[in-house]
């Protein structure tokens, strides 16, 4: 079991992100301290891991980027089984006659596009 425990990634052990400050990491061995889910040791060996520069980049670097993959699920898929719905356009819109060019501002452009696709608003 201690062999499993030493080959934990010190983020792991501390419950800390990757861009944690030395800051948080103090406190992050606290709370592990509190929390007694790992030996003293091995928390005490996690923190002087990520607060050395050098040791930090090889937990980096040995730090899962990727979760583990979780076995697929079966899921229904009848829905694919269907067919696909028919889009149809409404008239005001396959066939645009706006002309923004004529628009000065934001709230004319508005008023020029509601009058055109809503007329009887």
């Amino acid at each position: 079991m201690s062999n499993n425990i030493s080959k934990l990634n010190p983020y792991d052990i501390l419950a800390v992100s990757r861009s944690a400050s030395n800051a948080e990491i103090t406190k992050a061995v606290a709370k592990a301290m509190k929390l007694r889910q790992y030996p003293a040791n091995i928390i005490a060996q996690a923190q002087k891991n990520l607060l050395n520069p050098q040791k930090r980049l090889v937990s980096d670097y040995l730090c899962p980027i990727l979760p583990v993959a979780e076995r697929f699920k079966h899921q229904d898929l009848s829905i694919l089984d269907s067919s696909v719905p028919q889009l149809e356009l409404l008239p005001f819109v396959s066939e645009p006659d706006i002309d923004i060019s004529s628009a000065s501002d934001v709230s004319s452009l508005d008023r020029i596009i509601g009058q055109t696709l809503f007329p009887e608003i």
